[in-house]
Order: C-alpha cells, then sequence, then structure tokens
C-alpha cells in the first residue's frame, strides 16, 4: 500500500504538534461532548457500513479521535497527519484496528485506489492548497468508494466568535461557506452536503442540544458549526 519516494513534507498554517498534548481535552468538556455528538451523528449518515477488511485513510488525523470513531464503525483504519508530535499522541494510547504514520497529504505515500473511504476531518481549512489535498485524495480512493469532509462553516456565530477572539487555531484557518465548499469538491464527483452541529451559545440551554440540532436540520439551516460533505468520484 505504501508508495516510496514520498516528497518533502509542506507544513500547515498553523503548528498542530504546539497542542498535540491537550488536544482531546476539549472534547472531555460538557460543550466539547455536545459538539462532538452531533458531529458523529453527521458523519454517520454519510459514512457507509464497514463491510469485512474495508479500509478507510483519515488524513490529518490528529491525536487520533477521529479514527477511533471510524474503527469503531467497523473500518481498519490508517491515520496520517504532517505533526510528529500529533502521531506521537495517537501512538500513546493505542486504538483496536488503527495504525498511525507522519505523512504530507500534498503528497500521499500509497498508492493509487487503494483505500474504500479517505476523510478529512478539519483539516482543509489549515493546509496551503486544498486543492492539492483533494486530488491526492481522490487519487487514492478506489472507484466506486468515496470521500468524507468536516469542515468548519464561516457562517457559524460560533467560529465568527472564536475568530473574532483571536483565538487559534481558528485564525489560522480559512473556513468555508457551504456554498464554497460545494465548488470546492464539484471537480471531484458527486456532492452531497449537510450543516451540522448546532449547539446553543448560552450555557443554560446546552443540554437542549439534541432538540436545537433536530429542529436546525429540519429547517436545513446554514449555520452549524460544521459542514460534512461526501463526494462519490
Amino acid at each position: 500500500m505504501t508508495r516510496i519516494n514520498a516528497k518533502p513534507m509542506i507544513p500547515s498554517g498553523f503548528d498542530f504538534g504546539s497542542i498535540a498534548r491537550n488536544y482531546e481535552s476539549w472534547y472531555h468538556t460538557p460543550r466539547g461532548r455536545r459538539y462532538d455528538r452531533c458531529e458523529q451523528a453527521a458523519l454517520r449518515r454519510f459514512l457507509p457500513p464497514a463491510k469485512s477488511g474495508q479500509c478507510l485513510l483519515d488524513v490529518g488525523c490528529g491525536s487520533g479521535h477521529w479514527s477511533r470513531f471510524f474503527a469503531c464503525n467497523g473500518y481498519e483504519v490508517t491515520g496520517i497527519d504532517i505533526s510528529e508530535e500529533m502521531i506521537q499522541a495517537a501512538n500513546s494510547e493505542p486504538i483496536k484496528h488503527c495504525r498511525f504514520q507522519a505523512a504530507d497529504a500534498n503528497h500521499l505515500p500509497f498508492a493509487d485506489h487503494c483505500f474504500d473511504v479517505i476523510t478529512a476531518i478539519t483539516v482543509l481549512e489549515f493546509v496551503p492548497d486544498p486543492s492539492s489535498v483533494l486530488v491526492e485524495m481522490h487519487r487514492c480512493v478506489r472507484p466506486g468508494g468515496r470521500l468524507l469532509l468536516g469542515i468548519l462553516n464561516r457562517l457559524a456565530p460560533v467560529n465568527q466568535l472564536r475568530i473574532k477572539q483571536g483565538r487559534e487555531p481558528y485564525v489560522s484557518a480559512r473556513l468555508y461557506t457551504p456554498q464554497e465548499v460545494h465548488a470546492l469538491l464539484e471537480p471531484y464527483g458527486n456532492i452531497r452536503m449537510q450543516v451540522a452541529a448546532f449547539v446553543p451559545r448560552h450555557e443554560p440551554w446546552v443540554q437542549f442540544t439534541p432538540i436545537w440540532e433536530k429542529i436546525s436540520l429540519l429547517l436545513r439551516c446554514q449555520t452549524g458549526a460544521v459542514i460534512v460533505a461526501e463526494v462519490c468520484p
């Protein structure tokens, strides 16, 4: 599966290695858990049921949070990240059916058409050339497979506030609107998209997130925190 002569790695716009040690901690906060559940539910709507032995490439896997999720849904997962510190964090606690390696998303060290599903969750916002990453993902996915992406939504009030407050890594990102995501992905196949993760801003209302999420999805609101997109080449 590995392709030799991989090119030098190109860094992202933010040094994620600097936050690798504490990256998972946000998911354990009450608000982080709410967002995580919403995002997982949205990804499940697009993630095909895994057949025995099917393999998934998690591009920009970070500390392995989403790799673990995909493995729990039946896939044999390979996670890659440009940050050695993130790969170390992912390997610090072995995850069943997952393996991790440092690699550049612009030059994936894999043969053509060798993965059933390729994912990139909050990755395109932080790379210098998103199209280069998409070309590589498209190259490595098998015929009949799919690309699955999660992208931070520029229309979301929560993301706008994070940028206004100067919070990293958001101020180093290029966020997208749903329309921009569709235009970015259109050259690579048929697209399905959904905006998700509608968590109330005020803390007393966070407990009502499941109801708020359901209503927002029914109304097809465009201001959720994350855009989930499926591309079928």
